[in-house]
Order: C-alpha cells, then structure tokens, then sequence
C-alpha cells in the first residue's frame, strides 16, 4: 500500500477533529439542530485551513444514515463513500480547471436529478473565484432557486474576486488562520501517533513557519519524520527551511536598540554564514519590530495581537521596554525601505546594513561639512544614546562562532532627554540675523513648521524670505501659487509662523505675506549650491527633512 502523506491520513472527519474554526462549527451545530438548512453557503479564508474539510463534514453530516445528525457515524454507506471522495450524492469540482459556461450548464442539468441514496445532492466547488464572469451568470439563477434536494457549497480563497451577486446568494463564513499554539498541540499528538521525536521548539518553528495553515505543517512534519529515530530539533526546522533562529533575531534587535551597529552588523554576518535567506530575514525582523511596538504600546492588554508563547511575549516586552515607541516605528519605516530597495539592487545584505546603520548612528548635520565658524564635536560621530549599563551579553546560540575584533565606537557625551525636548535657538543671543541667513535656513524653519502643522509647511515649501530688518519678514508667493499664499496668510496660520519662527531665531518675528510679480528665488545652501556647480545639476525637488543646523556663534564673544 502506497504511503499516505499526512495532511490525507490525519483529515478531519467530524466537527469534533476541526481545529482553530470553533466559531463557524458553533453555527453550523445549531443550524443542524435547528433543521435550518441553507441551500448555498461560502466558505472564504486562507489555504489549509479546513474549507473543504469542512464541506465534506458538512455533507457527511446532512447524508448520514442518521442524520441531519452532528456526530456523523462515520460507518455507514454514505459516510464511507464521501470520505473516499467517491459518492455519487457529493460531487467535488475544481473551479480552476472547470471554469468555463460549458461546465456551469452541464452542472444546472444534472441539479435536476434527485440523489441516488442520500438526502441532498451537494456540489463542493473549491476555488469558486476561478469561475470566469459568463460561468457566475450561468449560475445565478439556479443558485438562487434550486431544487429542495440540492445544497451548494463553495470554497474560496480570494473571497474579493467573486462577484457581488454570487456572495448575496450564500450564507458566508470566514475562516481564520489557526493559531501556533492550536498547531503546535495537534502536531504533537500527531508525532506521538507516528513514533516521530520532536523537541518543542522544533513544533513551534514549524508551526510558525506554517502561516496558519495546519496543511502546510503537516507537509513541514512529513518532511522532517525521516529524522524521527533520532529525533527532530529545532535547527533542522531552521535549516531545511531557512529561516532565521528566535534567538538571532532577539541577538540582533538587542544590538539594534543599543544603537550598537558594529554587533548589528556581526549579527547579520553570522546570519549570512549560517546559509539564511535574507529576504526572509528582512521580513522576520520587521515583524519582530512589529511585535515590539504591541507590546510597547498595549501591554498585556494586546497580548493576544502576539501569536507567541508565554515566554517569548516577556522577552518582546522586555526589550521593547528600553527604546521608544518612535525608535520603533523609525526602525520599521527603515526595514521597509531596505526591502522595496532590494527589489532593485536584487541584494539584500547592502540594503539592510544601511538601514542598521540609520537606525544605530547619529546624523552628522550637513552645514558642518562647510562651516568654518564652528568646529565639529567629536560626539557627532557617535551612536545617538550611550547605554548606562553593561548591555545583555548576545545569546550563546549566536556567540559560540564568532569573537568580535572591532571595538565599538564610543561616545564622547550624553544629551539629556530633558534637554532634546527644549526649543532650541538656531541664532545666539547677540548676533546680528541677516536675510541671507533666514533664506540659507528656510527647509530647517519649513521643518519646524511641520511638526506643528504639515498643510502649513507645504505652502511654505512654493514661499521664500525676501526681506528682513529689524524682526520685519517679507515672505512672498509667486502669482501662481496664489492660492498657497492665501492660505498661509490666514489669522491662525500667520500667528503660528511667527511662533515658530521667533522660536527659531530667537528673537520676536513679524511677518508680511505678499504675492510677486516675479519667480521667487531661493538662495541654496552652501553645499546644495556646491553639489551644484560640481555636476552642473539643477534642483528638482526639496522638502524639509533636514537636521537642526547648529548654533551661530557671536563672533564679538
């Protein structure tokens, strides 16, 4: 006898041995009970999740000898044919090899045929959505109003696809994805059937790497049970699937959130070695991010949004607990960008080592390179926070293969927190502020605006300073950008402007908003201006993401 692979062999075969849908059983248990029937039902939701299962229960239960009955006996005629797939009374179609209206019309014919033996003629249609446009009309109206005998039964996993008219025919019910820990038991009790050694933490990497689908862990547990006499550990899950070990991940977060980028970057090479695939590295550190800011921002009140084990849940929190909320949302906006980069360079490794080192180092602000009045601090080099203790030594899993020879930098000095909250002067009390100054520090005023007030900093964006004396600033607007002019020229808006703005310079604002004959011009700032001049380029675009520029310093001090 041929070898039963076992997503076959371990089928359920009543309500009872259904895992992770207890909310779609529920109804179908009253319903039965009821004696309400429905003569159409869709069953949407992802792959290997139990439709057709399900289905074939379903129709079991509505032909069993004893029937409509919950407990379908199993040992009867009817039963035995449907579970083999062979009744007469249960017909199984393929929506995407029987897609066509020739197909749609043989089957309204043969609705009109009573059952051979049971009480319903039921049709399982899986992938309905593959049905083409002529195929759901041909339909319609036979589903509407079909025979007393007939109940259809259709199974989809892109519920968006079928059309309106097909879904407002059928009672509809969404199946979800199971959760690791249901899978994770039923494999257990599955591998103790089969003689198959497992550690539990080759369970959970199998039923994490499943998706939801207790088919595809099924398929993961039939290729690993050759390893059954010497059992199944959770590297060779990682290793024939490629993906990359919790605790690398715990390793390389840690090294992340101390803004420690030489380890990051250890981390990821020892990743690489390890033969993983970084593409799905990429997606796993997303997520493990994403898990973090739950934990961040709900606690224990969003545990549930985490599809992990108790312990594993106490570690997120734990090291969500040492970084902001912002650092996370940065460092999922940064991973994003690595992956939609990777596209392009079709490499992973160069797009994720940026995106470590933005999240790990501090910008170096752009008017230093051309400054003469001040000299750059030492510390600007430096990671953006220094760690007040001895960071957690990175998990012996990942350290036994590599001893790191390069020595983190360190910083030279701390900025407070209390401190990066003040509002802090562009210009030094005492200095004289000229136009040319407000002109070159036009996007970092703009920057400004928009964290109060994104609208506002837009119309900025088409506006330049034309004319300062003594806290008097003309701002004007080109005759095509009339209506930003308008805008910006409204009460709230113009007193906002001088908020900021005094804020920024240090010194009391006014501001006249006028609309110009003539183009704005813009005055760049040195080193756009020598960028420039290099490669006899022209700006395209700008926008205000710029560092705060540094003090002035009062030359006469």
């Amino acid at each position: 006898m041929s070898y039963l692979v076992l997503a076959r062999k371990y089928r359920p075969q009543s309500f009872d041995e259904l895992q992770g849908q207890e909310h779609i059983i529920k109804i179908f248990k009253q319903a039965i009970e009821a004696n309400r029937i429905a003569h159409a039902f869709l069953f949407c939701g992802p792959r290997g999740i139990g439709k057709t299962s399900c289905a074939r229960i379903l129709a079991k239960s509505l032909n069993c000898e004893k029937g409509p009955t919950l407990q379908p006996c199993g040992t009867c005629f009817a039963c035995q044919e449907i579970a083999k797939g062979n009744s007469f009374d249960v017909i199984e179609i393929d929506g995407a090899s029987n897609r066509g209206i020739d197909e749609i019309r043989a089957l309204r014919e043969n609705v009109k045929f009573a059952p051979s033996y049971g009480r319903y003629k039921i049709y399982i249609v899986d992938e309905v959505h593959m049905l083409t446009t002529e195929a759901f009309n041909a339909l319609l109206k036979t589903l509407e109003e079909p025979p007393p005998h007939v109940v259809f039964i259709f199974a989809t996993t892109e519920a968006n696809k079928v059309p309106a008219t097909i879904l407002s025919r059928c009672q509809r019910f969404d199946f979800k994805r199971i959760s690791l820990e249901t899978i994770s038991h039923n494999l257990k009790e599955i591998s103790q059937k089969e003689g198959v050694k497992i550690q539990d933490e080759a369970l959970f990497a199998i039923a994490k790497a499943a998706g939801g689908s207790m088919r595809d862990a099924l398929g993961i547990l039939d290729q690993l049970s050759a390893l059954g006499q010497k059992g199944v550990e959770a590297s060779d899950v990682f290793s024939m699937l490629g993906i990359v070990e919790m605790e690398y991940l715990f390793a390389l977060t840690d090294a992340l959130v101390d803004k420690d980028c030489v380890q990051a970057m250890i981390v990821l090479n020892q990743i690489i070695d390890a033969g993983k695939d970084l593409k799905q590295l990429g997606k796993d550190v997303t997520e493990h991010f994403r898990h973090m800011m739950i934990a961040k921002i709900g606690g224990a009140a969003l545990n549930n949004l985490i599809d992990y084990p108790k312990n594993v849940k106490e570690r997120l929190a734990s090291q969500a607990n040492r970084t902001t909320v912002g650092a996370i949302l940065k460092a999922i906006e940064l991973l994003i960008q690595a992956q939609e980069t990777s596209r392009v360079m079709e490499t992973m490794r160069m797009p994720l080592e940026v995106a470590f080192a933005r999240m790990t180092l501090a910008p170096v602000p752009s008017t230093s390179l051309v400054s003469t009045s001040a000299p750059v601090a030492a510390a600007s080099m430096a990671p953006a926070a220094v760690r007040a203790v001895t960071p957690s030594p990175v998990p012996s899993s990942v350290t036994s293969s590599y001893k790191p020879s390069i020595q983190a930098p360190k910083a030279v000095s701390v900025v407070e927190s209390k401190e990066q909250e003040k509002v802090l002067s562009m210009v030094a009390e005492g200095t004289d502020l000229t136009l040319s100054y407000i002109q070159q520090q036009w996007h970092a005023l703009t920057h400004a605006v928009s964290e109060k007030k994104m609208s506002l900093a837009t119309y900025m964006q088409e506006a330049a300073a034309v004319s300062y004396n003594d806290g008097n600033l003309v701002i004007g607007f080109a005759k095509e950008h009339n209506f930003a002019k308008d805008s910006m020229a409204g009460k709230d808006n113009a007193a906002l402007v001088e908020k900021i703005f005094s804020q920024k310079l240090g010194r009391s604002i006014y501001i006249t908003i006028r609309l110009l004959d003539e183009a704005v011009a813009k005055e760049a700032q040195p080193i756009v201006q020598d960028a420039i001049e290099m490669f006899g380029g022209k700006v395209i675009n700008e926008w205000h993401n710029e560092v705060k520029p540094p003090e002035r310093r009062n030359p006469n001090a």
